[in-house]
């Protein structure tokens, strides 16, 4: 019995051990993300714009009106993304002063797609992405974008920094970017 209590107290301590060493880093959220989560803030007004789906993951794109009677600032536009694959679902919330950058950032990656295939690589995976949404060292809970090429598919790569991907095999960034162009056309007018 004792040995089995040892056993057990050793093997909690090289995990907490573990844990110290390579703790999993917090991720702050977006201001739209902060704000829309306030126990006294509430949607006043939602949209769906988009919705990219595959086999592997599915991305619903809604513009959304956050207020807040309580507390300054009293109203946030922007838009969520309700990222869904077989085991793990995220949300991204970005506010409409980020909008414009995410979309020329999609365009980006898009352009670059058929140069990018062109490239000699000897890696079996390969990513183009945009500096606009590159975070070294990710300290914000934001969407991050590239186009991947795989050996078996090729397509849309999203993630939240939060160490999950969802792939969209055979989708280009420029369907994410047209439903954020709606997104944003409509927010002018709420």
């Amino acid at each position: 019995m004792r040995s089995a209590t040892v056993a057990t107290l050793c093997g909690l301590f090289f995990n907490i051990g573990l844990a110290q060493v390579n703790p999993r880093p917090s991720l702050q959220p977006t201001p739209l993300e902060a704000f829309a989560g306030r126990p006294t803030a509430q949607v006043t007004w939602s949209k769906e714009f988009g919705r990219i789906e595959s086999a592997e993951a599915c991305v619903v794109i809604t513009a959304l009106v956050v207020e807040d009677a309580v507390r300054p600032p009293r109203r946030m536009r922007g838009i969520r993304m309700e990222l869904a694959s077989q085991n793990v679902t995220d949300q991204v919330y970005l506010d409409e002063a980020k909008l414009e950058l995410v979309k020329k950032a999609l365009e980006q990656i898009g352009r670059g797609i058929e140069s990018f295939r062109n490239e000699r690589g000897d890696a079996p995976l390969r990513y183009l992405g945009a500096c606009e949404l590159r975070q070294p060292r990710p300290t914000v809970h934001t969407l991050s974008a590239a186009y991947y090429i795989a050996p078996d598919s090729s397509g849309l790569s999203l993630s939240a920094f939060k160490g999950q991907e969802f792939r969209f095999p055979n989708q280009r960034p420029s369907e994410l970017a047209e439903a954020i162009g709606r997104a944003m056309d409509e927010l002018k007018h709420h």
